[in-house]
């Protein structure tokens, strides 16, 4: 751990001024080295001293009467003047304490020409005035600190590589999910500190998020729990719910969102408005095809909390479901393969899913009919001996009767269900599995596509 300041004082100092200048430091967000809240029973005194005088960005001496001549003082100050002396930033700085400069130039004429603050200003002006050197106003740095401090969560000094590593990481946040525009966030009269604070802050909840598995399968509240913990999110989910529904598809549905219900149905509530308007004028609203011929009822993201789905083709909302908004060319939003997905429905893990939801999914799923991998699949660690056969034997065949699998294609199908059953934790058996699977008509509908898209294509040619 780095500190933003070491407390170099006398033990006779502590009642009088020293603890109460400390936990005044403590409260106002400065993480100061000192023995009380540091050293525990059992450490080795002069090894934590050496680290907390390594590892402070100054050194905060309280000088006094009892101060001199004591040695564990003494030796500290001389680790904090080598620092001042040899580096290129003032890292003392001192408090003179019931103590006069004729008596510190006495002890040491190069400390008594240190600009220090006088402790009988008081205990609240010391720590002001302290703070305009160890947090300054205009430090980019400090001021995102203060902000992922007032949203709850503890960041480490600003010192420590750890931001670097969230600064480093903040240019392609975009190809992780969780990825908001977080610089809306910010007031028009913001600095890049209070932009960098919501950026550290994504990089915080998209890394626990992606530890976490935080996906369109993961149950509405455990979605919820992991957004209340996150620094800020759940300020951003407020802001931006139409985003919020591209990550958790699943919040849409209603009841399923908690304290977010009412500003998700607001926001749903607008695009109804719009879409009546444009159905009213005969123009287009939403990106979606609906069932009917007429404009969808809501944009997509807000489909699963329409009644009848927004009007909208089931295969378009199973798209949207799994791969965000365009089909995948927003932002990044699936954490599996699809088939990964498309065996959840078939497991219990589904069951929180209200039944309507479920069954208009898995309809959905199969229109869209994009489940089928190949040896060489994208964002999967499956690697079976036969990883691919079952796409291999579905592109071979012409016809959509008298399919039948191969022993080799049946095998990648077992274990490509065995897979996922332990990567997403399902409760049933591979044969349990399996057998779903080919009941619910998954590949017949593949195949249907298939020939439905070479008629089409067959029709386009013939025109030409």
């Amino acid at each position: 751990m780095l500190y933003d300041a070491f407390i170099s004082h006398a033990t006779e100092d502590k009642d009088s001024f020293v603890r109460p200048l400390a936990e005044c430091l403590r409260r106002k967000r400065v993480e100061v080295w000192y023995d009380e809240f540091t050293l525990t029973p059992g450490m080795s005194l002069r090894k934590s001293i050496d680290q907390g005088l390594a590892k402070s960005r100054y050194g905060i001496v309280i000088l006094s009467p009892h101060f001199f001549g004591k040695s564990w003082p003494e030796w500290e100050l001389n680790g904090l003047v080598q620092r001042h002396i040899s580096g290129s930033q003032d890292v003392i700085l001192p408090i003179w304490h019931e103590i006069s400069k004729k008596e510190i130039s006495a002890y040491s004429p190069s400390l008594s020409d240190i600009l220090a603050i006088r402790s009988d200003v008081g205990v609240e002006e010391v720590a002001r005035q302290l703070l305009r050197v160890i947090q300054p106003e205009e430090s980019g740095l400090v001021i995102a600190r203060n902000l992922i401090v007032s949203k709850g969560y503890e960041p480490p000094v600003i010192t420590d590589d750890w931001w670097l590593d969230a600064i480093e990481s903040s240019g392609w946040q975009h190809e992780y999910r969780w990825c908001f525009p977080v610089w809306k966030m910010s007031t028009k009269s913001a600095g890049r500190g209070e932009q960098l604070g919501w950026l550290v802050m994504q990089h915080v909840w998209q890394q626990k998020a992606e530890a976490d598995a935080i996906s369109q399968i993961t149950p509405p509240e455990e979605t919820l729990q992991f957004i209340r913990s996150q620094p800020g999110l759940i300020d951003v989910c407020h802001q931006m719910p139409d985003l919020l529904l591209e990550f958790v598809p699943q919040l849409a549905i209603p009841g399923f969102a908690a304290e977010l219900e009412s500003t998700i149905d607001a926001a749903y509530q607008a695009t109804v408005r719009k879409s009546k308007t444009a159905r009213a004028q005969k123009s287009a609203y939403g990106s979606g095809i609906s069932t009917n011929g007429l404009s969808p009822a809501c944009e997509e993201c807000f489909a699963l909390r329409h009644p009848t789905f927004g009007d909208y083709q089931a295969g378009i909302i199973a798209n949207h479901f799994v791969c965000g908004g365009g089909g995948g060319l927003g932002p990044t939003t699936r954490a599996f393969p699809v088939i990964e997905y498309l065996l959840w429905f078939l497991s219990s893990r589904s069951d929180w899913l209200p039944r309507k939801h479920h069954a208009f999914l898995v309809r959905g799923m199969k229109e869209w009919a994009v489940w089928p991998w190949n040896e060489n699949e994208n964002n999967s660690e499956y690697k079976g001996p036969n990883a691919g056969a079952l796409q291999s034997l579905l592109f071979e065949f012409e016809k959509k009767k008298g399919f039948r699998l191969t022993k080799d294609a049946r095998v990648d199908l077992t274990d490509r269900i065995a897979h996922a059953r332990l990567l997403l934790s399902f409760p049933e058996n591979v044969d349990l599995l399996t057998k779903r699977f080919l009941n619910e008509g998954f590949i017949e509908a593949w195949l249907a596509r298939q020939s439905d898209i070479r008629r089409r294509q067959r029709v386009s040619r013939r025109k030409k």
